[in-house]
């Protein structure tokens, strides 16, 4: 597998660098989902945004993709929450990765406003990504889970992979949703299955 799929956008952009009206998985992802699929049992996915492609990369990798969109959605049932806040932003936000599944089981989402979302991007998430230190901008993560508690949510959803390392430990407060915590999760639990269906068996 090339090297260069690494830190690769997961979709076919705009000659100017702009994301299209209509989005298609790159050629690397799908290149990527391939190889993967040759050499496992299961696939998971840690990026959000990665998960619009979902279908496609389950087709290229001829396996099941660990969606961390399920693993949230059963723990926002689980928790018997009604109302929930999520830190998304970008195309992620606008694809609906997680308040379209959400509203299909009738659960209300609450989205950030604007400006805390641009916010957010480039005082905080982008500065994470390009290797600043996350507690050096955890402040604006702060401001938008605080503004989501104002809106009488029941837990918050962070949407992005980069914001549970703004937050640090408050991470794990008690109405937190951390999908990259519960997807890890699963995919122990999922690659352990076959040892407990050897022992049980």
């Amino acid at each position: 597998m090339d090297i260069r799929m690494v830190n690769q956008v997961p979709m076919i952009l705009n000659s100017d660098g702009s994301f299209p009206e209509i989005l298609e998985p790159s050629p690397m992802l799908l290149e990527a989902a391939k190889f993967v699929g040759k050499n496992s049992d299961f696939i998971i996915v840690t990026a959000n945004t990665a998960h619009i492609f979902k279908k496609e990369m389950e087709k290229a990798a001829n396996k099941p993709i660990l969606s961390i969109v399920d693993v949230t959605l059963e723990e926002v049932k689980l928790r018997n929450y009604k109302r929930v806040g999520v830190t998304a932003i970008g195309i992620t936000l606008k694809n609906e990765l997680f308040q379209k599944p959400l509203r299909e089981i009738g659960i209300e989402s609450v989205i950030l406003p604007k400006e805390i979302i641009e916010e957010l991007e480039n005082k905080g998430i982008y500065e994470v990504q390009e290797g600043g230190n996350p507690k050096e901008f955890s402040k604006v993560a702060l401001d938008a889970v605080d503004y989501l508690r104002k809106q009488n949510v029941d837990g918050i959803i962070l949407g992005c992979t980069e914001i549970p390392l703004l937050l640090g430990d408050k991470a794990n407060e008690p109405d937190i949703i951390n999908p990259s915590q519960l997807l890890a999760e699963a995919a122990i639990k999922k690659a352990l299955e076959p040892v407990q269906n050897l022992m049980s068996s």
